[in-house]
């Protein structure tokens, strides 16, 4: 049975940005790496989680890493009092975290790490280092 490439074409209830992302990664993958279609899914999840960067980034810029919660009240005149209540961190930090986190261990699966991708060279490579080996692999009879 042969194992079939990376689709061209993103999962169709994919939108946006998530869909911008698969079309710029597959061919890369393609090109460089052993991924196939059995990396589908962590191929979507790369692509998930980098919507969930973006949002949360744009959220971010848009309100600010945190807010402030005011109580209301009114004082014996009838007029507004507005209290600092407390400041409080907006949920898109949190989320830009762990879709960061994500984003580099399912970037390393793949091996769109320079890390990732120095350890498959070596992988490939590894003919070459028989000459090298304290095991064996020297022609010259000695031990």
């Amino acid at each position: 049975m042969k194992i079939k490439d990376l689709p061209d074409e993103p999962p169709k209830y994919m939108e946006g940005i998530a869909r911008y992302m698969w079309r710029r990664i597959v061919p890369m993958l393609k090109e460089n790496s052993f991924a196939n279609e059995m990396d589908k899914t962590l191929v979507e999840a790369l692509c998930d989680n980098y919507f969930v960067l973006r949002s949360s980034a744009k959220s971010i810029n848009e309100h600010g890493a945190q807010y402030e919660v005011f109580d209301y009240s009114t004082n014996i005149k009838g007029e507004l009092i507005k209290k600092l209540k407390l400041i409080k961190k907006n949920p898109a930090v949190d989320n830009l975290d762990k879709a960061t986190k994500n984003i580099r261990a399912i970037s390393s699966e793949l091996g769109l790490t320079p890390q990732s991708r120095a350890e498959l060279l070596k992988l490939g490579d590894s003919d070459d280092d028989d000459e090298d080996s304290p095991f064996g692999g020297d022609d010259d009879g000695e031990f």
